[in-house]
Order: structure tokens, then C-alpha cells, then sequence
């Protein structure tokens, strides 16, 4: 029986993971435990809840004020105490966080294989998004099996001269699946009445400062250029991310901040809105899927396929920019209609199945 380890850290890392749990879970050949790095603590443990998955590990590495240098000792450490009591004989990782990295250079030092869930995506921009891009990286360069999302995502590793690759699609199409209601309702809905929702997230961390507060405030100006417009933004806990948000909008009554939403009322609020304005990376999938219109708040997209697609408009961080390029797309109906279609560049949400199929002919 191959024993794996599923390491998750964040919340994006577990909307994608977790719905591979459950599929490596119906195998009695696969023997599967879970830890979790804690570096997202309680936004990750709601969608450990909605899935009904407990780990078997845990760790505490968020301390306040840390660096990513503190943050990457103390993970590596723990990672180097786990894997010599639990001596797997995979390590699953996912995309690009410190966590995946962490476990990753673990596992290579111990000589135990990893399997990377999302390879292949790339900026080639180091600085943009920062470490995401050195993480993933470093990560594909240290694993021996790489799940690749998209076609264009093995081109990328087939380029760096990468074997072991496999096209699967993206899991987060798979999560789709699980929490995406026809009868959903919410009270937040309530507030925008028969407005049109604009889903807003922010949080990069090269973003933070002059960039963040630009962009907040190109959509502080669409909302004030329409009566037909209301927002929705989860805010993200960093305290300074919140800081900028509440300089923004402190005057703005078209808008609702609440705390980040839990899994089932994001997926499903975001499929009732009209737009999405974000600088996140799995929200870029997640609303592809969904025919949502994303206007990514960064200079630069790792999900190319939605931009070729017509489903993403990479806008930026400048304000001005930001307003142009909306009304852009709403006066052009068939840019809007791109943008509106459900598109399947990342999946059909079937990735669950052929990363446990291919994980089971390894053995």
C-alpha cells in the first residue's frame, strides 16, 4: 500500500486539495494522512469543516509580525520532525506557498518523492507574485511527479526540461462541484438588492501599500459612476490589507466589507455576481468556470489560458486604468459575452480522478 502525506497550509490549498482527499479515500490501495501548517489557521479549518476532513497533524507556525524567512525556518523544521515519524512514501503538494515549499526541500533531503498538484504555472517574473513564483519554482525543479493544470503549464515544464509530467486539469473545478448550490441564498444578498454584485478581493503581498490603495480606488470610482453597482468584499485579516480598505471606502455606503467569506458562500456568491476585480490566483479559475468576468488587479496573470479565452482582463493597479478598461468591456458586448461564457480552459473537474488513477499505476 503507497502511504501519502497531503500537506495543506492555506486556504486556497485546501479548496484544492481536499476534494483529492476524498477521491484517494475511496482507494484501499492508497493509505492517506493529512497535515495541515496552520499558515492559514481558522480560514483554512472552515473548509476543513465543510468537507468534514480532520487532519492528523497540525502545526502552529504563524507568530505575529514574522518574516518569511522565520516563517520558512520554522516550516522547514517541522516538516524535517514529520517526515522522519511518518516516513511516507509521497508527499502531495500544491501550487506555490511557503507551506509546499517548506515540505518539499523537506522531502528532498529525506529522499521521499513529491507529487506537485498545480505545476507548471509561471509568471517568469520573480517579483510578481512574490515568493509565489520562486516558490512553485523551486518546487517543480525538487518533485518527481507534476499534476499540470493546462496544456500551456507543460509546455512551461517540458521548457525547464521537467519529466514526469501529467496533464489533469485544475481541482479546483472538481471543488466546484461540491459547493456550488442552485437554491443558495444569503442575507448579503439582501444588501444589493437588484444591483449588480462586483466580488472585490485583495491581499498580494506586493501589492500592499501604494498599488492596493490605487486599485480599491478604481473600484471606488466604477461604484460611483453607476446606481446599478454593488460591491462585496471579503476582507482579507492582514491588518494591513485591512487598513487600506477601510481608507478607501470609509465614506462608501455601496458597499458591503464583511470577514472573509466561508468556502460554500464564496463559490456561490460569486457565481450570482455580475464581475469579480481581484488580485488572487485561484479566484481567476474559479470564476473562469463559472462564466464570471475577472478583472485581475495585477500587471501580470500565471493563468494565461483565461486571458486567451476572453474570460480574464489583466488590469492592473493603476486607477485610472482600471476604470477604462471596465467600461470598455461593458460597452462592447462581445468582449462581455467572452467574459460572461463558462469556459473549460482549466478542467471539467475530473482532475481528482486522473491524479489517483496515475497516482495508483505509480505504485
Amino acid at each position: 500500500m503507497m502511504k501519502i502525506l497531503m500537506v495543506i497550509g492555506t486556504r486556497p490549498e485546501a479548496i484544492k486539495m481536499l476534494p483529492l482527499a476524498l477521491e484517494i479515500r475511496k482507494c484501499r490501495e492508497l493509505s492517506l494522512e493529512i497535515c495541515h501548517s496552520g499558515q492559514h489557521r481558522e480560514m483554512a479549518d472552515e473548509v476543513f469543516d465543510f468537507f468534514k476532513i480532520v487532519p492528523e497533524y497540525r502545526f502552529d507556525a504563524l507568530r505575529e509580525g514574522q518574516s518569511l524567512a522565520e516563517l520558512t525556518a520554522r516550516l522547514l523544521n517541522y516538516f524535517d520532525v514529520l517526515l522522519a515519524k511518518t516516513k511516507p512514501d509521497v508527499v502531495l503538494v500544491h501550487g506555490d506557498t511557503t507551506t509546499a515549499f517548506c515540505a518539499t526541500l523537506a522531502s528532498f533531503y529525506a529522499d521521499i518523492k513529491v507529487a506537485h498538484i498545480e505545476a507548471g504555472l509561471r509568471t517568469h517574473n520573480m517579483s510578481e507574485p512574490f515568493p509565489e513564483e520562486f516558490n512553485r519554482v523551486a518546487i517543480d525543479a525538487l518533485s518527481k511527479m507534476h499534476f499540470a493544470p493546462t496544456s500551456l503549464a507543460v509546455k512551461n515544464l517540458a521548457k525547464e526540461g521537467i519529466n514526469g509530467v501529467y496533464l489533469v486539469g485544475n481541482t479546483v473545478v472538481d471543488a466546484l462541484k461540491y459547493t456550488v448550490s442552485k437554491d443558495y441564498f444569503s442575507p448579503i444578498l439582501n444588501d444589493a438588492g437588484d444591483r449588480k454584485i462586483l466580488l472585490v478581493t485583495t491581499h498580494r503581498r506586493e501589492n500592499i501599500g501604494e498599488k492596493m490603495h490605487s486599485a480599491l480606488l478604481g473600484v471606488r470610482d466604477i461604484l460611483a459612476s453607476r446606481d446599478d453597482f454593488f460591491a462585496i468584499l471579503p476582507a482579507h485579516p492582514n491588518p494591513n490589507v485591512r487598513k487600506v480598505i477601510d481608507e478607501v471606502f470609509c465614506d462608501i455606503k455601496k458597499i458591503k466589507i464583511c470577514s472573509p467569506l466561508p468556502l460554500y458562500d464564496f463559490h456561490n456568491i460569486l457565481r450570482r455576481s455580475f464581475a469579480v476585480l481581484t488580485d488572487s490566483g485561484g479566484i481567476q479559475e474559479e470564476a473562469c468556470a463559472l462564466g464570471v468576468p475577472v478583472f485581475l488587479l495585477r500587471d501580470v496573470t500565471e493563468r494565461y489560458e483565461g486571458a486567451e479565452s476572453g474570460n480574464i482582463r489583466v488590469v492592473g493597479s493603476d486607477r485610472e486604468k482600471i476604470v477604462s478598461d471596465f467600461f470598455d468591456v461593458l460597452n462592447d458586448p462581445i468582449a462581455l459575452g467572452k467574459m460572461q461564457t463558462p469556459s473549460k480552459v482549466f478542467g471539467e473537474g475530473n482532475a481528482c480522478k486522473k491524479i489517483v488513477k496515475k497516482l495508483l499505476s505509480l505504485r
